[in-house]
């Protein structure tokens, strides 16, 4: 089975290539919700964030992400204990997927990590996709998000590795500037070519 890792900026279009991937009938293992499920009601990293941060939210309600992401995106320290928390659960629950998939016998699947070069997880792939963005639409995309600042954006870049260089470093870049249609269109040829 191909791993294909798929990774980017924020505000680069990765949701959409994602829903492109599952239009294509291929498996898709989305990091961010799965972090979204272990900090959400009964989440199995609630506990801990609540013993690291104090009162963010109970094992109930969850965490509140707009006050966590208020306190990870001002200090360093906080940001490094709660990726020391959170990433090896992804990483469990990616691990269960991709075995999953290979059960299944499955051709290819997709591993959606944003991080994947900043947590080195691109050992595990047989090919990676960087969805880009030119940095003009980039910012205006993150900046409509909610709870987004030019500041909290700014923070969010610093700890990333930038997307020149993660363009570099990929096998493929896919462009999401010119439209869904013609981001589609360079998907499937892409994958045409390469597993065929």
């Amino acid at each position: 089975m191909k791993i294909i890792g798929l990774t980017g900026s924020i505000a680069t279009g990765k949701s959409s290539v994602c829903e492109m991937f599952y239009r294509l009938r291929i498996p898709v293992h989305d990091s961010d919700k799965i972090v979204h499920s272990l900090i959400g009601p009964k989440g199995v990293a609630v506990h801990g964030i609540i013993k690291l941060f104090g009162d963010l939210g109970d094992h109930e309600n969850g965490i509140d992400r707009q006050k966590l992401g208020e306190l990870v995106f001002s200090d360093f320290d906080a940001k490094k204990a709660l990726e020391a928390l959170i990433h090896p659960l992804v990483q469990i629950d990616r691990n269960l997927f991709i075995s999953r998939m290979r059960n299944q016998k499955r051709k290819m699947a997709v591993v959606d990590i944003p991080l994947l070069y900043e947590t080195g997880c691109e050992i595990y792939c047989d090919s990676i996709i960087c969805v880009w963005a030119p940095d003009f639409l980039q910012k205006q995309r993150a900046i409509k998000r909610f709870g987004m600042s030019e500041k909290k954006l700014e923070a969010i870049l610093e700890g990333q590795i930038p997307q020149k260089e993660k363009m570099n470093l990929a096998d493929f870049c896919l462009p999401t500037g010119l439209g869904k249609a013609y981001s589609y269109k360079l998907l499937k040829r892409w994958l045409s070519r390469q597993y065929q």
